[in-house]
């Protein structure tokens, strides 16, 4: 009976809550949770990724601090 084997991960950096790893196999992204975001065969996929969630992330902050400031100038003229 074959044993399973193990994917052996390597820590190699974390940006914003998203940890980029080295598998046996190739590379993830994991959030704080252990959750599999992204699986790749290349460092380069992963790192895209990663920036596409950040510049995704920045984008709805930009958008709801707009909004924060468009309210508060209407409450102001009021």
């Amino acid at each position: 009976m074959r044993m399973p084997t193990l994917k052996i991960e390597k820590f190699i950096y974390m940006a914003d809550g998203f940890y980029v790893y080295k598998m046996e196999d190739g590379y993830a992204v994991k959030d704080q949770f252990e959750y599999n975001l992204k699986t790749a065969k290349t460092l380069k996929t992963c790192e895209r990724y990663v920036q596409q969630q950040l510049q995704t992330r920045r984008a709805a902050e930009r958008y709801a601090i707009e909004n924060i400031n468009q309210d508060q100038d209407k409450n102001r003229a009021i």
